[in-house]
């Protein structure tokens, strides 16, 4: 009977946070497109952006896919390892990304006399390869580290946990810095230097181009934090043991929703974000006035 009921409570948590995913994962997709296509984007700021939300396009298909192991449970306990240490470090990936981000706009705005000198697309090349590569090696840790995860193959709510032990802690030192306190760090950061300069007489002499960085500064650390504020819980719950009813659904469902606010955070707050918006949605509906007025004469005809 435990078993059924647990069995429920996984396809209903799957149920739950499925839809969230879907939702979340097509607001990312359209983040994407509309990056790509505005006009004031295509330069360092966008390519940062763009790689950070094809991370987190690809953190939520795997996390909908884990999702699903959960519901199949418990035949496939070493792919749900497997799993969630992708999703580990795709985290890492986002995290590198925002503080990229973090600190190119903190140069552009403050620094610019060094920013034409230390940017250069080459290394921001460099740095995606890197974090990368860097990420897929912290996976890739796991088949050394002794014994860092404990299986639990008779538990009907959590079969799998986090094992520390003495050798292996600076494993877990090394996930959590990686994941959180990097963009913690850097969003801190350039949010207080950004703040200070705005406060200064000088800021609006500067023009609009450096006030819309600003205002994307702005924008950028909100969602880094919105994206702490979500994901912090996902990785205590999927690597502590909870006897809470749904507490994985409410979890992964609050981690999935940071992706829809995403968008209406870039949608509300960016204007060159909105204005292509806007214009991606005219240009939509011409072509379907366009066709529409096409059939119409042809059947006139």
């Amino acid at each position: 009977m435990n078993a059924e009921n647990g069995t429920t409570l996984s396809l209903g948590a799957a149920l739950i946070t499925g839809t969230v995913n879907g939702v979340g994962i097509g607001g990312n997709i359209l983040i994407i497109l509309v990056i790509a296509s505005t006009a004031g984007l295509r330069g360092f700021s966008g390519a940062l952006m763009i790689n950070q939300a094809v991370a987190e396009v690809l953190q939520e298909v795997v996390l909908q896919v884990l999702i699903l192991l959960f519901s199949i449970r418990p035949p496939m306990i070493q792919l749900t390892i497997h799993v969630r240490l992708l999703l580990f470090g795709l985290s890492g990936v986002v995290s590198h990304s925002l503080s990229a981000l973090s600190a190119n706009l903190y140069l552009a705005i403050c620094k610019q006399q060094q920013y034409m000198t230390m940017i250069t697309w080459k290394r921001i090349g460099a740095f995606l390869c890197c974090s990368w590569i860097f990420n897929a090696l912290i996976v890739n840790l796991y088949y050394v580290v002794p014994s860092f995860y404990a299986v639990d193959l008779e538990s009907s709510f959590d079969f799998l946990n986090v094992n520390l032990t003495s050798s292996n802690w600076w494993f877990l030192v090394l996930l959590v810095v990686n994941i959180v306190f990097v963009p913690i760090c850097s969003a801190a950061t350039c949010f207080l230097k950004i703040q200070s300069y705005m406060k200064c007489p000088s800021m609006a002499a500067l023009g609009p181009s450096n006030m819309s960085k600003v205002k994307l500064s702005q924008t950028v650390h909100l969602t880094t934090i919105l994206y702490l504020i979500s994901f912090v819980p996902v990785l205590v719950i999927i690597s502590v043991k909870v006897h809470i009813p749904f507490g994985k659904a409410v979890s992964w469902a609050v981690c999935s929703s940071y992706y829809i606010i995403k968008f209406m955070v870039y949608l509300k707050l960016y204007k060159p974000f909105r204005e292509t918006m806007k214009s991606m949605c005219c240009k939509t509906c011409q072509r379907r006035v366009g066709h529409a007025d096409l059939s119409s004469t042809l059947e006139t005809s």
